[in-house]
Formats: structure tokens, sequence, C-alpha cells
């Protein structure tokens, strides 16, 4: 059986690439962190809702760079303008409430929708996990049909659907007391490095249990 089918190294780094890249941090991470430091400095020599224009668009113009680098630099865009159709989705919750939390709310919502997407799917005995994987991987689809890995990787998805529901909470709790700062180091810190953890885990735990069929 070669490297790729039986879940060796090989997988992970096309995995993490899936999910991102090595960029997938500063391209997703940047925007959030400089609208949270312009509108904290800004709010000391203008109104709130100035201070917010201005996050607004430096983060736009942040996540606009993101993507002409991109462009420079012959690289994927894929995920860059996906980060940056959330980053304008963010910038207009931010408008329409008001509120430089309000610039962290969809994220919640997404982190809401995948957790219960991940959950339902393994409760169903349609695990995403296992999809996802064969898919990267170039596993054999008749893996549904074999109760032991269908097992595993409905594991694996309760595994990640707590992944999501844990940011959601923390970042949940942010949001209630009205923490902009620190929603944005929570979004950093359990975004990519709390990514990169769960796929070790879970290339780790799919490899184990499939060297023991």
């Amino acid at each position: 059986m070669s490297d790729t089918l039986s879940g060796e190294p090989a997988a992970k780094p096309a995995l993490v690439e899936a999910l991102g890249g090595k960029r997938g941090l500063i391209d997703s991470g940047l925007p959030a962190v400089v609208f949270v430091l312009v509108n904290s400095v800004a709010q000391a020599f203008s109104t709130r809702e100035a201070a917010l224009n201005a996050a607004m668009v430096s983060a736009v113009a942040v996540g606009v760079l993101v993507v002409l680098l991109r462009l420079v630099r012959k690289e994927t865009l894929q995920q860059a303008v996906s980060g940056f159709l959330g980053l304008a989705i963010a910038v207009f919750f931010a408008r329409r409430s008001g509120e430089a939390r309000g610039f962290f709310l969809p994220g919640i919502f997404i982190n809401i929708a995948y957790g219960s997407a991940f959950l339902i799917s393994a409760l169903i005995g349609r695990p995403l996990v296992g999809a996802i994987y064969a898919a990267i991987d170039g596993l054999d689809k008749r893996w549904r049909e074999d109760p032991r890995l269908r097992r595993v990787f409905a594991v694996a998805t309760v595994g990640w659907s707590l992944v999501f529901a844990s940011r959601a909470v923390v970042q949940g709790v942010l949001y209630a007391m009205d923490r902009p700062g620190l929603l944005a180091a929570a979004r950093l810190l359990m975004g990519w490095p709390l990514t990169i953890a769960a796929v070790a885990l879970t290339m780790a735990y799919v490899k184990r249990a499939r060297a023991r069929t």
C-alpha cells in the first residue's frame, strides 16, 4: 500500500495546504489585528464612529494588499479571495452594529454552523472527517462499509465539532463582554494554531486505527 493510501506523512501536508497553507495565519489574522489596533488608537483622537470607520477602512486595505501580494507572487488566490469575502462580511456586521465587536460576530456564527454540521454528520453515520480525508488522501469510498473505520472517522468528526464549539464559546463570551482586543487574540490563537493541532491529532488517530485493520 502506498504512503498516500495508508495515511502516511504525505497526507498531512496535503491536508494542511487544503486548510490554507502556511500563509493562512497571516492572511486570515492580520486584517483583524489591524482592525482592533486602528480602532483602539483612533478612539483616543476621535469619536467612536470615526474610529470604527478608520478601523474598517484599514482592515479592508490590508485585505486588498494580501490579495495583491498573492497576485504579484503568482500564488493561489482561492484562500485570499475567500478570506477577503469573509472580511467584507465582518466589516458589514461591524458597520451595521456600530460596534467594533460586531466585526467578530460572523466568525462566531460560522463556528457554530461548522460545529453543528460536523456533529450531525457523525450522529447520522456520515462523518465529514471521513469524506474530507478520503478526498484528500485518496482513500477508497468503501471505507463507509467498514464499521470500524466509520466509527474512527465519527470519533474524529466529533473531535472537530468540539474544536469549532470551543471557538464559538470562547469568542461568544468575549463578544458578550465587549472585548474586541481579546476577540482578535482569541481568533488568532484558536485559529490556525488550533487547526494545526487538530489536524495532527486527527492524522495520528486515523493512521493508528488504519494500521490495525
